[in-house]
């Protein structure tokens, strides 16, 4: 009887073991899923910024991803405030805080809504399958116009016994990127300023701007020649004529070659002495 007991304990055991395995393999195949979908968003926006002109017939493109947020849940509940409430600190760190004194603050403040209440609606959502929301916003911030892409996606099993016991398994990205002004259209830089600014401030504010863009290009133009290498100075050309002197020049004699050559002039200058002490002298 117990060693029945004990089979059966360890066949349970072997069970859960297994059991536990799988739901774990699931697990990962929802999280590389996951990791799918936000590579397939990336890939979208990344196409953006290597053909801008193909995407300009359709919408303003940026020119290069300047900050990317993304990330993934899995088995979110509906209406989840955790999951809200850290999705909305990425929001207000995609999107930055409120400026005060400008009609950009308010406008930033309804891009926000709009995101969050996108945010609320898939959060929300217990329909099994897909649900997908793309929105992007361009908008003036620090003085440069600046395009933000936002990607969401969720998707629920129509149980929860089909994987790895969960429910749905969620994820987002969101992506920042500076807009190329000199490709804008007139009347697409006059809108955007002007929802700036607002209608009455819009000139004083494009005079303003119009200042900044020209000290931040004599900047650019500084750091662009500055990275070109110039004549160099005089005390350096003076150095390297006097070193193609030295390198013509022959070697000077080591102080063994100078001993051997006083030697030789010692032995040379022998025999004339000795000539000179024997031949006889004359009166």
């Amino acid at each position: 009887m117990g060693q029945a007991i004990a089979a059966a304990r360890r066949e349970a055991a072997k069970a859960d073991e297994e059991s536990k395995q799988r739901t774990l393999e699931q697990l990962a195949f929802l999280v590389k899923a996951a990791n799918s979908k936000l590579d397939h968003y990336q890939n979208e926006i990344e196409d953006m910024f290597q053909d801008p002109d193909s995407m300009s017939k359709k919408s303003i493109p940026g020119m290069r991803a300047i900050r990317w947020e993304r990330g993934y849940r899995v088995g979110i509940k509906n209406n989840d405030e955790d999951t809200a409430s850290g999705l909305n600190d990425v929001i207000d760190g995609t999107f930055g805080a409120i400026e005060n004194g400008v009609n950009g603050g308010s406008v930033l403040s309804g891009f926000k809504k709009i995101v969050g209440g996108a945010l609320k609606a898939i959060l929300g959502c217990d329909e099994a399958g897909e649900t997908e929301e793309l929105k992007f916003f361009v908008f003036v911030k620090h003085n440069a116009i600046i395009r933000i892409d936002v990607k969401i996606w969720r998707y629920n099993f129509s149980n929860k016994g089909i994987i790895a016991g969960t429910e749905n398994v969620f994820c987002y990205t969101f992506c920042t990127s500076v807009v190329n002004s000199a490709a804008l259209q007139y009347d697409e830089i006059t809108y955007l300023l002007t929802e700036y600014a607002g209608d009455s401030n819009v000139e004083a504010y494009a005079q303003k701007l119009l200042q900044v863009w020209k000290t931040i290009s004599e900047m650019h133009s500084f750091l662009q020649r500055r990275d070109v290498p110039g004549p160099l100075p005089k005390a350096t050309l003076q150095e390297q004529a006097k070193a193609r002197l030295l390198q013509q020049a022959p070697p000077p004699p080591s102080p063994q070659r100078k001993q051997i050559k006083a030697n030789e002039e010692v032995v040379e200058d022998a025999p004339l002495a000795e000539e000179k002490a024997h031949s006889p002298v004359r009166v």
